[in-house]
């Protein structure tokens, strides 16, 4: 993974403001300046900043430091306020800007407002340093960012904007951003653009972390967000300064840190004694909660609101009422929390969520002299309550399960004056179940072939180590996932040699992205014992898990094997089933099987383990140098469901040669070979009771089958093949009928092309067929029971007339094909269903064969 820090620049796909159902979209208030393009600039009435300008809107008092990329030193809109800056990239250059991303930053804080051009920053007139941290692509180190911070602080900056991020905690940037807390700066930072937990540096409890929102107060979806969130601001669309003098939008939660700062700035400009801590706390108390009451991981305290923070009182305790469970308010991990407790107000609730199973550090600060000024009992989910003391400057440390947390927060009881109270959070891991696992020789077993254990790092150079043992050649595929993009994975994967300490070690699996943190490796392995390594790549302790799965797949065992070539095919198991593997390109599988009879064979594959290039051949053992059917498509038309091949056979040996264009050794083909024993050349009808009069008539051609060898005994019959039928089995028995239609009648749907054009025509004309309404003939249209006995009646020219009872109770005597069923069962030509005849059930072929052979004497 990238290991470097980066611009906090979302990717926008869409510059659209929309209107949505319920959804307040700002408007820009009546211009508060003259800057031309104030009316782009939604974001400032957003946040309210145009109503703060009339009591406050500039800050020539203080440095403000924006560590970015630098700025545009001849932009019109921002030169008045630049002060000569630092280049930490290229040291002593000008802080110029070569990427534009600072100049943007600068301009959304502190483009020069009222002055009748462009646009207007959060502060009109201030005293900005631009330091360059990030280099012309974007990219900066968290040392080089660490020297930024020190840099400014050593300039005398008061506030100090970042609107960068890097998932990875670093000493060196701690250090740099406790010492601006003593130095009483007040530190901004954007909170990262990955979907993921806060970046640092915003990660910090002493920086204000900010998130981005919409138009509509809806977080953008790239805004980090988590218990490290404090506030939100303005993030699509913002329209700001640009590199050359030029203007335009820019979005993420970069866009949005300036704003906070600008904030800041102003407060300081009103409040210049108020401690970082308590800007802060004002920002926190003054901001438009969003989302769920009070704070919340997506939108921390709310959105900023510029106008209420600096016309607010600072409160010591803004958390309040806070004195029951119910109204218990919210203390998030990595964080600070100011109240205060009196003879009034004895009593503070807070609550906080907890993700892992750890433990919670709290420091305090407390105005009271008393050593224990303040009890805590500390309730975590599903374990007994926990009872601390604090007095100023204690550390005191909870054991949590992952869950909520209630916290009550008492003053004791030998305490009479009131007191404020600061407390600092910080939540730490417990070890995961596979510790100890730190070196080869504690390395973890697993056990199976498809693993997964979960694990983290808890401590300051943990790294986890497990071992694996093959048994046999295979397939070995490894991957660890982090569940946040804090953890940033480093993946090793040796083989001990045998007989030996000693490892082998992989080159180190390191790929992953700021998209996909997934390591993974895939890869053959050998019989013996593996160890596999994981790690974090800044050996930090991390508060996050991963993921570690391992899928191990033997190579596949071809029973079938030695059979790459004829002479050494494997005769089919009980003739039916092909399997095995084609480990290698050049590999061929053989196999035989006999044909006793003539015989349907059909060929299908029901599973091919590779896309496309399986080969499949059939010889005879006539000829073995021409294939009798091959193809390449075996993989194609097995994802379809199709046969390979359906082909008639005569008695015989037969091959089948199988290989493919891509290797695969972990899984087996699987082909089928099924032979059906030809009767009259039919493949299904050998157990048919239609059997005999099928293979009667279709000597005689007057049925046929289909071209895959089946005569489809079961299937309906139409009214064109039924004429054609008929008309054969007349021709059969000497009737003299005519081969070709000479009728002037015509029917719309039956065109000359039609292939029974000429039967339908001579049945028709011979009085056999009858047509429908509107000129339609219905050739295609499967002919009923009843139609067929009317139709035969009248081919055998049979005396039809109304009888006074019915051989079946679904053939009232009033029915317009009695007559005709009648006739026919009388002569024992037709039968029905027990006491059922189904007049309106389709005829199927087999029923028409026997109907035929009765009535013509077949």
């Amino acid at each position: 993974m990238k290991k470097s820090v980066n611009m906090s620049v979302a990717t926008v796909i869409s510059v659209a403001l929309l209107m949505a159902n319920n959804q307040t979209i700002y408007a820009a208030a009546p211009p508060a300046s003259n800057d031309y393009y104030l009316s782009n600039q939604l974001h400032l009435s957003q946040i309210r900043a145009h109503q703060a300008w009339s009591v406050v809107n500039s800050n020539e008092q203080i440095i403000i430091a924006v560590l970015d990329s630098g700025a545009d030193y001849k932009h019109p809109d921002l030169k008045d306020n630049l002060l000569p800056g630092v280049n930490l990239v290229n040291p002593g250059r000008s802080a110029q800007d070569d990427n534009g991303h600072g100049t943007e930053v600068t301009g959304v804080l502190a483009a020069s407002g009222n002055n009748s051009i462009g646009v207007s920053g959060v502060l009109w007139n201030a005293k900005i340093l631009p330091i360059k941290v990030l280099a012309k692509n974007g990219d900066t180190t968290v040392q080089t960012l660490a020297k930024g911070i020190n840099t400014a602080l050593d300039r005398g900056a008061k506030v100090i904007v970042m609107s960068l991020s890097s998932m990875s905690y670093s000493k060196e940037l701690a250090n740099a951003v406790q010492r601006a807390e003593r130095s009483g700066a007040v530190l901004i930072a954007a909170s990262g653009n990955e979907s993921s937990r806060v970046a640092y540096p915003a990660a910090y409890p002493t920086v204000v972390a900010v998130g981005a929102v919409r138009s509509n107060n809806e977080v953008l979806y790239q805004s980090n967000t988590g218990p490290e969130l404090n506030l939100v601001a303005p993030g699509f669309n913002v329209y700001t300064t640009k590199l050359g003098g030029k203007y335009g939008s820019f979005s993420g939660t970069s866009a949005a840190a300036p704003q906070v700062a600008g904030a800041a700035a102003l407060i300081l400009a009103r409040h210049p004694k108020l401690s970082p801590f308590d800007v802060r706390q004002l920002l926190y108390q003054t901001a438009t909660d969003l989302g769920e009451k009070g704070w919340d991981r997506k939108t921390g305290y709310g959105l900023l609101n510029v106008d209420k923070a600096v016309r607010t009182a600072l409160s010591y305790d803004f958390l309040e009422p806070n004195n029951q469970t119910y109204s218990a308010k919210a203390f998030p991990i990595e964080s600070q929390i100011r109240g205060n407790l009196g003879p009034k107000d004895t009593i503070d609730w807070l609550k906080m969520d907890i993700p892992y199973d750890g433990k919670v550090s709290f420091t305090a600060t407390v105005t009271s002299g008393i050593s224990s000024a303040m009890a805590a009992t500390f309730y975590p989910e599903n374990r007994p309550p926990i009872v601390q003391y604090f007095g100023n400057g204690d550390t005191i440390t909870v054991p949590v399960k992952a869950g909520k947390m209630n916290i009550r927060l008492m003053r004791n009881g030998g305490v009479n004056n009131s007191f404020t109270y600061v407390l600092t959070s910080k939540f730490t891991i417990n070890p995961d179940r596979n510790e100890p696992n730190d070196t080869q020789e504690t390395a973890r077993p697993l056990v199976g072939n498809q693993i997964s254990v979960t694990g983290n790092f808890h401590d300051e150079g943990d790294q986890d180590w497990f071992s694996y043992y093959v048994r046999e050649y295979g397939h070995l595929d490894v991957s660890v996932s982090p569940d946040n993009k804090r953890v940033d994975l480093m993946l090793s994967i040796g083989k001990q040699e045998l007989g030996k300490k000693m490892v082998v070690w992989d080159p180190t699996y390191d790929n992953g992205t700021k998209d996909n943190p997934t390591e993974r490796v895939q890869k053959e392995v050998s019989p013996g014992k593996y160890y596999i390594r994981v790690s974090e790549y800044n050996r930090n302790a991390v508060n996050g898990e991963y993921q570690l799965d391992l899928g191990y797949t033997p190579v596949k065992k071809d029973f079938n094997e030695p059979n790459d070539t004829y002479q050494k095919a494997s005769p089919l198991s009980g003739g039916t089933v092909m399997s095995g593997t084609i480990p290698t390109a050049s590999d061929s599988d053989w196999f035989q099987f006999t044909v006793n009879s003539e015989s349907y064979v059909t060929f299908r594959a029901p599973y091919i383990p590779v896309d496309s290039g399986f080969r499949f051949a059939l010889y005879s053992d006539r000829n073995m140098n021409y294939a009798i059917a091959s193809t390449n498509e075996v993989a194609e038309l097995s994802n379809r469901g199709s046969d390979i091949f359906g082909l008639r056979l005569q008695p015989g040996k037969y091959y089948v040669r199988l290989n493919s264009g891509t290797s695969f050794k972990y899984e087996s083909y699987r082909l089928t070979v099924t032979q059906q024993k030809l009767i009259a050349g039919y493949r299904d009808i050998s157990d048919h009771w239609a059997r005999s009069e099928i293979v009667r008539l279709s000597a005689r051609d007057i049925v046929n089958g289909f071209n895959d060898a089946s005569f489809k005994p079961n299937q309906a019959v139409t009214r064109a093949e039924f004429a054609t039928m008929l008309l054969k089995s007349m021709r059969a028995t000497g009737s003299k009928v005519a081969t070709t239609y000479t009728g002037k009648t015509t029917f719309r749907d039956m065109p000359k092309r039609h292939w029974a054009y000429h039967n339908l025509g001579v049945a028709y004309q011979l009085g056999i067929l009858k047509g429908y309404p509107k000129n339609e003939m219905k050739p295609d249209q499967p002919i009923s029971r009843a139609e067929m006995a009317v139709m035969i009646a009248r081919a055998r020219d049979v005396l039809m007339y109304n009888r006074g009872t019915s051989n079946y109770q679904d053939v009232p005597t009033s029915h317009w094909a009695s007559p005709a069923i009648e006739a026919l069962t009388s002569r024992k030509w037709l039968s029905g269903y027990g006491s059922s005849f189904k007049p309106n059930g389709r005829a199927t072929r087999a029923e028409v064969v026997v109907v035929l052979s009765k009535a013509y004497q077949l």
